[in-house]
């Protein structure tokens, strides 16, 4: 996909995406995908190590009712931390994929645009305070948020836009910038980001929704930084208004 291939924005957008998932046959994308998913489990490990001893040590008084009372106390605590896991597996297995973003926009550029000037690698420090930061984001204004979502849950569709309009901001400003800043300072990023956030604020819903989508979650991470890769390379070259 050269520049000139990013035309109107839902045309560039599932180019983009297309092109993103086109190259999960490239062996970077599954080594992080493969990388992100044992960090994660290793972290869940751990975790359910912690729930164990907690459990095997917890006492509610002696005798028959405190026995059972423990029992059901324990049969709860384990329900409970499945529920927990299964809820926050994709989660942290996005959190561990932003240690690797750099390498997918790397990955991208090699493949589509080998003629390009590389992008500067900004580092696993750097990439996991980016995943940091707007993890804490996402969660502190999705919060605030969540009185006009429990309002709008009684009007068909509205909670829905509201969430879907949120997140798509906050996971273009994020993907873009990841991208953005391999090639230009932290003042060219910006400027770039706000003369296209428009065109931008729909790649951000499009993630946004691969992250709702079962499975497909798990990689929503590497399928955003890839797409917005692409839409950069696009919008680089362009001038607002275009």
């Amino acid at each position: 996909m050269t520049p000139a291939d990013v035309g109107v924005p839902t045309t560039a957008i599932r180019v983009a995406l297309a092109r993103a998932f086109g190259q999960f046959r490239d062996p970077m994308f599954r080594r992080i995908v493969w990388r992100s998913v044992a960090l994660s489990l290793v972290v869940f490990v751990v975790l359910a190590a912690i729930v164990w001893w907690f459990l095997s040590n917890w006492t509610t008084g002696d005798g028959y009712f405190g026995s059972a009372l423990k029992s059901l106390g324990g049969i709860f605590g384990w329900l409970l931390f499945v529920i927990v896991t299964w809820a926050l597996f994709p989660a942290v297995v996005s959190q561990f994929v932003s240690l690797f973003l750099d390498d997918v926009a790397a990955a991208v550029e090699r493949r589509y645009y080998p003629d390009d000037p590389p992008g500067r690698t900004l580092g696993v420090v750097q990439g996991f305070t980016v995943g940091i930061k707007f993890t804490a984001l996402l969660v502190v204004i999705n919060l605030v948020a969540m009185p006009f979502y429990v309002l709008s849950f009684f009007i068909p569709f509205l909670n829905v836009a509201v969430f879907y309009s949120l997140n798509g901001y906050l996971l273009a400003h994020e993907y873009f910038d990841l991208v953005s800043l391999r090639h230009r300072d932290a003042a060219g990023a910006t400027a770039l980001r706000r003369a296209f956030r428009g065109k931008l604020f729909f790649a951000g819903v499009a993630i946004a929704f691969l992250l709702t989508v079962p499975v497909v979650n798990v990689v929503a991470a590497i399928v955003g930084a890839a797409a917005m890769t692409h839409l950069f390379k696009g919008l680089a070259v362009r001038r607002p208004g275009e």
